[in-house]
């Protein structure tokens, strides 16, 4: 498209070096398409071209619900022709309910991708435009990476709010508007989390079970063994005030951690609390831990692929990880990022948690 061609020659031709392009967009605008072809006429101009994939929802680059990035090895048709590089792990297929891990990993990835040093960066986004969610997550990732442009593609106005703050200012990011792609098609829900799930099933394709001692590792994102755990005649007393089984119960800084196996009586916390001395107790159930999205990282905190949580032994304090990691990755396993999608081995979807209930 003609306007997509003068925009990526124009901004090619500009400074400061590295460029880096911050692609923003609604659902089925194109975004991908238009990541892939500023990366295509980049490298056709003699550029090196990285490329960061921050559409969680749609990954391309590494593995499902994290944000990827890779060098381009010359011209592409698509973003999933980048051979990721490293990515980092978010456990979800929306930046909902986890803004600042989704700008974290997205920052992490650019910065990454600097440190190859490229001459320019092109970075793919989610569709989230809409909401006080994404003019918090928009702008906070702006303001992070500090991109040299915006390029914007829309329909109609429908950015405008997002980029109005940016064109008062007058310097950088200089904002670039674009068409939609004619050849962009709306799809429904339906259809993206079709999209998801396949993504998930050719992951997850050849996955082995590997059950993982927690106290032996590093636990993220989860409120899970931060305590100290209490005993068996604690757990019965507790049992009593909820009138229900507890598989697992620690005391924190803050208050009283608890993971009910079933349906609890409410006003047991009250009992609780007063007799424990302490205003806050937080109750979640055990099947909240399972088939949970993971990300598995080294030493290093470097990721080494995803996995599912598919169940959690509390008393043992273990875990049963399903993984395509082959023996010997698997043995470099040193720590879990929790996330909050919930998958089935099967990758159906099957809903997600909030951040607090685990």
């Amino acid at each position: 498209m003609k306007e997509w061609k003068r925009a990526a020659e124009e901004i090619i031709a500009s400074g400061p070096r590295p460029l880096k392009l911050f692609i923003l967009g609604g659902p089925d605008s194109g975004k991908t398409t238009m990541a892939a072809f500023l990366a295509s006429v980049a490298v056709g101009a003699g550029l090196k071209v990285a490329v960061v994939d921050a559409d969680v929802g749609q990954s391309e680059i590494g593995p499902p619900g994290c944000v990827g990035y890779g060098l381009a090895g010359g011209p592409i048709g698509r973003v999933r022709e980048v051979s990721p590089l490293r990515s980092y792990f978010v456990g979800s297929n929306s930046p909902e309910l986890l803004s600042f891990t989704t700008a974290g990993a997205c920052k992490s990835a650019v910065d990454g991708a600097l440190s190859l040093s490229p001459d320019l960066v092109v970075i793919d986004t989610t569709g989230l435009v809409w909401g006080r969610t994404a003019r918090f997550l928009k702008s906070a990732k702006i303001e992070l990476i500090a991109p040299t442009h915006i390029v914007a593609l829309q329909r109609a106005l429908e950015l405008e709010h997002l980029l109005r703050p940016w064109d008062h200012l007058g310097g950088l990011p200089k904002v670039v508007r674009a068409p939609v792609s004619p050849r962009a098609t709306e799809k429904n829900r339906k259809d993206r989390r079709a999209f998801r799930e396949r993504a998930f099933q050719q992951y997850f394709r050849g996955s082995t079970r590997r059950e993982l001692d927690l106290q032996k590792i590093s636990l993220f994102r989860t409120t899970y063994l931060t305590g100290r755990p209490m005993d068996s005649s604690q757990l019965a007393v507790i049992s009593k005030d909820l009138r229900c089984g507890i598989a697992h119960a620690e005391w924190l800084p803050d208050g009283i951690f608890i993971v009910a196996e079933g349906f609890f009586d409410l006003e047991g916390l009250e009992r609780i609390k007063e007799r424990e001395g302490t205003t806050e107790v937080f109750l979640t159930k055990a099947d909240r831990f399972e088939n949970l999205l993971v990300g598995m990282v080294d030493r290093d905190g470097v990721l080494l692929g995803v996995g599912l949580l598919t169940s959690l032994d509390f008393r043992r304090r273990a875990g049963v990880v399903w993984s395509p990691l082959d023996s010997a990755t698997s043995e470099r396993v040193a720590g879990l990022q929790f996330g909050i999608l919930k998958i089935l081995p099967t990758g159906e979807e099957a809903g997600k948690i909030h951040p607090n209930d685990i």
